[in-house]
This record gives C-alpha cells, sequence and structure tokens, in this order.
C-alpha cells in the first residue's frame, strides 16, 4: 500500500511540476499572460488592465509557479527517499505541506468565484488517496 500512495502522491506532484513548469515558460519566455486572467476575467475585461496591473500578475504567476515547480521537485525527493522507505517524518512533512496547499487553494478559489473548484477537489481526493495508502502502508501492516 505503501509504494501505491507513493505513486498516486507522484502522479499529482508531477501533473503540478508540469503545469507550472509551462506556465513559466509561457510567461517568461513567450510573453503570455498568466492564465488565471482569463480564468477569472473576460477578455474585454483583460484589454482594459494597465501595463503595471499586468506586469504585476505576471510578477506574481511567475514566483507562485516557481515556487509550485520547485515544491513539486522536493515534494517528489520527500517521496520517494522518504515516505517510499518507510519513513514516517515524511508522511507527516508532506500531510502538513499538503493540507496547506489545499486549503490554500480552495480559500484563493474562493477570491475568484470558485471557479477552479473542479480541479481543487480532484486534486484533494488524489492527495487523500494517497497519504491514506501511504497512512495504511506505514501504520497498519
Amino acid at each position: 500500500m505503501l509504494k501505491a500512495g507513493a505513486i498516486i502522491l507522484t502522479i499529482g506532484a508531477v501533473f503540478n511540476l508540469f503545469l507550472a513548469a509551462g506556465i513559466l515558460i509561457a510567461i517568461m519566455f513567450f510573453g503570455k499572460n498568466p492564465p488565471i486572467l482569463y480564468v477569472s476575467m473576460g477578455q474585454s475585461e483583460i484589454a482594459q488592465l494597465n501595463k503595471p496591473a499586468i506586469m504585476t500578475f505576471k510578477s506574481l504567476a511567475i514566483y507562485f509557479n516557481s515556487a509550485v515547480l520547485t515544491s513539486c521537485i522536493l515534494g517528489i525527493f520527500v517521496i520517494w527517499m522518504g515516505l517510499a522507505q518507510g519513513q514516517k517524518w515524511a508522511f507527516w512533512a508532506l500531510l502538513i505541506t499538503t493540507v496547506v496547499g489545499q486549503v490554500s487553494g480552495f480559500v484563493a478559489d474562493s477570491f475568484i468565484g470558485n471557479k477552479t473548484l473542479g480541479i481543487n477537489i480532484v486534486f484533494t481526493v488524489l492527495y487523500l488517496l494517497g497519504m491514506g495508502l501511504s497512512w495504511y502502508g506505514l501504520w497498519m501492516k
């Protein structure tokens, strides 16, 4: 069960890693706007934003997505060098960071009218399944 939990957690981390990397590449190298603008505003509203506002969104998106990317990389190391090896500290580290991240995701989504609620629920279920299987593998042997 422990390995199954680690695999499920890795799937979530890898998906988030690729998503964050794609957003970073699009903004930094191709001058694209952050996707959250298109999720939270219409095209006409985006067109009305002034350059400092757009640059602020881009700056925040770069900062946020680089943090997501690096935390996913760190998470994958913790999953496979700690959790999958039966290290209970890794379970607690992943649980705490996952809870903070998921709760923050739901709170952040509430500010834009819960427009990404579905994806937040999918990832919460994925993480609950991965953490549940990991818990079972660590404590119910």
